[in-house]
């Protein structure tokens, strides 16, 4: 087995296991009031979240009262991964997440009941724009995309979102990664992996993109254009179980988080203002850097293609119907 396909098998199907044990035991919303709470009080929800430009989206609904409008006292807790978010939701530990499209359709493959609420991010529309592109170093022989058929490419995890957007991307250009090396580094590590010419090029976020590039670096490809416009990238969901249990709460959290996302989408002030308030990105920096493309939109259209790239790439177990794993509200 070649050391681009090798994957982490091992380490999947423990989480698999993991995910499956905590839904048995989970018991709802940890918030504990759900929608039997008395009359006047504000319903407590837990919303995990990550550290990144995109999630400006919840931290902004928060200041601008966007919950508390809505009945809801939110509690926005910070993690590292999507995995981490979708283990905690199942477990009872959050009762709404944002994660990538990709990890919540693994999950959803292996029978695990994840909905989506609303969308949150998406690729750009123009190269420039892009926030989330392939990058290589000051002085790197990797200039184009036909480049990194032969590249080491670092993604921060494999079989997840960056390892789709860079296969998906060349696939669509015509071009065979069958001698591509993939290999994984945290995102704050790969503008050094760059630097010290451990890997060919990376694909990043922001703020690492613009990192990389004020290093000398230089724009390799920018997947998401290539897929699509406005390619869909970041969501929110819950479990079944919430649905099933506090419809009210996933009612009034959907509201108020569409909301959120439509004020960063129109905001981008507001967006560059808040990012170092919750994250480890200077102000310099967050002015510095291209803005996440925020959009509330589900596109199922996009999504059932994205969820094609992702069973063609070996992560989804099972055929998905983007249209049954998205929260219809009921009337």
């Amino acid at each position: 087995m070649s050391s681009r396909t090798t994957r982490l098998t091992t380490a999947a199907a423990l989480l698999a296991a993991s995910l499956l044990a905590v839904t048995a035991c989970s018991s709802g919303s940890p918030g504990g009031g759900g929608d039997n709470q008395t009359p006047g009080e504000p319903v407590a929800i837990t919303v995990a979240s990550l550290p990144t430009a995109n999630l400006a989206s919840v931290q902004l609904g928060a200041q601008q009262g966007f919950f508390t409008d809505e009945g809801l006292k939110v509690t926005i807790q910070n993690v590292q991964s999507g995995s981490a978010m979708i283990t905690g939701l199942l477990g009872g530990s959050f009762d709404f997440i944002a994660s990538g499209y990709v990890p919540a359709f693994t999950a959803q493959s292996q029978g695990l009941p994840l909905k989506f609420l609303a969308g949150n991010d998406t690729g750009a529309d123009t190269p420039d724009k892009d926030w989330q592109i392939v990058v290589a170093g000051k002085g790197s022989s990797v200039k184009t995309p036909q480049d990194l058929a032969t590249a080491t490419v670092a993604v921060n995890a494999l079989k997840g979102v960056a390892e789709v957007q860079v296969r998906a991307s060349l696939e669509k250009q015509g071009i065979d990664d069958s001698k591509m090396k993939l290999t994984e580094i945290p995102f704050p590590e790969m503008p050094v992996a760059l630097a010290q010419g451990r890997v060919d090029a990376a694909l990043v976020p922001e703020p690492f993109v613009t990192a990389v590039l004020q290093a000398g670096g230089h724009v390799v490809d920018t997947p998401y254009v290539v897929m699509g416009k406005h390619f869909p990238n970041g969501a929110w969901e819950t479990s079944q179980q919430m649905i099933d249990q506090h419809p009210a709460t996933v009612a009034a959290f959907t509201r108020a988080i569409t909301k959120a996302v439509e004020y960063a989408r129109d905001n981008p002030d507001a967006v560059r203002a808040i990012i170092p308030k919750y994250t480890s990105v200077a102000a310099e920096m967050a002015n510095a850097i291209r803005l996440p493309v925020f959009s509330p939109d589900l596109n199922v259209d996009l999504m059932q293609e994205l969820i094609g790239f992702t069973k063609k790439y070996g992560t989804l177990e099972k055929d998905l119907n983007a249209a049954d794993l998205v929260y219809t509200p009921k009337s």
